[in-house]
């Protein structure tokens, strides 16, 4: 059969079941955020018959996406009049993510569980000339996830990005792993994510969009020995994240998950020095991260100039590496110490 006897034979099908062939619905043309359909070529969501993207007929029009686009000069990282929550604010990542949105014009909604150490982030945000408000809870239960999202709207009445840093991690073999501490980290990494940004959701669909930053682990991607936990409940959230992009980007939500490697803050165990030094050896750029290295990434995640990209993991980790097995033996080390 013809490409020309192949598209006619499409449109006598149906009358616009989303099981139907896509071939009836052809070019997509774009244009002010908006996308409409000419006849002069295959459908490039075919494959997925039953896509939220896919239009039932020709000349429907999608509904608006999150950006109109970026043009050239266009890019700006300046997110004054936008309010970005951050959870596990009081720790290193967090602090330095939101000290970086204040610096970007940002509002801020802090959460943490030490409310003297988000005292101090606030007044970091407030030198910055920038309001923020801190809020405390379990990450893990999805009253605090509520309460959060209830604080945002009562003092600033938007949210235009979450950032779900909040985490926890301890060392343990599988086998030593109560179901209570396995539940404990899949909360703590995984499912806190998930109760905050649909707490997020009714508010981000009503004003037309929102970006989401999901903060996981370069431990998803491979073996972590006695992280076994972390990082299966990490890479959930590497999952987790793409199917939140699919499911909600007709309304024009973006979302992104992070994978830092190795980053040095006050509580990590890489801030011991000899120990900094010998984790170092596996990275190509020759250094650990720091928090600042992990804010920069999540401040571009969420501007204009990252307007096209979602459904992603962005893995900072200094670069690829290799290692012999001795050094698997240093790196078995440092994580039992």
């Amino acid at each position: 059969m013809s490409q020309s006897e192949s598209r006619s034979h499409s449109r006598q099908q149906g009358s616009g079941s989303l099981l139907e062939p896509r071939s009836r619905c052809q070019d997509v043309v774009v244009a002010h955020a908006a996308i409409t359909l000419t006849d002069s070529g295959p459908w490039p969501w075919a494959a997925h018959p039953a896509s939220l993207y896919a239009p039932r007929f020709e000349g429907e029009v999608m509904p608006p996406v999150s950006t109109q686009g970026v043009q050239p000069g266009s890019v700006t990282f300046d997110f004054a009049g936008r309010v970005v929550i951050v959870t596990g604010a009081s720790g290193g990542i967090g602090s330095a993510v939101a000290e970086m949105f204040a610096a970007a014009g940002a509002d801020l909604v802090l959460h943490g569980r030490k409310e003297n150490v988000l005292a101090q982030r606030v007044t970091r945000v407030q030198e910055h000339g920038r309001s923020a408000i801190a809020v405390t809870g379990n990450i893990r239960s999805p009253e605090t996830a509520t309460a959060i999202v209830d604080a945002a709207l009562e003092r600033f009445g938007r949210i235009d990005v979450l950032i779900n840093n909040a985490g926890g991690n301890f060392g343990a073999r599988l086998e030593d792993l109560s179901p209570n501490a396995w539940n404990a980290m899949v909360e703590a990494n995984l499912s806190g994510a998930f109760h905050l940004a649909k707490a997020c959701l009714p508010t981000f669909r009503g004003q037309g969009g929102g970006v989401i930053v999901n903060i996981g682990s370069a431990s998803a991607s491979h073996a972590h020995p006695l992280r076994g936990a972390y990082a299966a409940a990490k890479a959930g959230l590497a999952s987790l994240t793409r199917t939140m992009a699919w499911e909600w980007a007709d309304s024009g939500i973006r979302a992104n998950c992070l994978e830092p490697g190795a980053v040095v803050t006050e509580a990590s165990r890489f801030a011991a020095a000899e120990v900094e030094e010998r984790v170092a050896r596996f990275v190509a750029l020759g250094r650990l991260g720091r928090p600042a290295d992990i804010a920069g990434v999540c401040l571009f995640l969420c501007s204009e100039g990252a307007s096209h990209l979602t459904g992603q993991t962005i893995v900072v980790n200094g670069g690829p590496h290799t290692a012999t097995p001795a050094d698997i033996d240093l790196l078995r080390a440092s994580n039992a110490g």
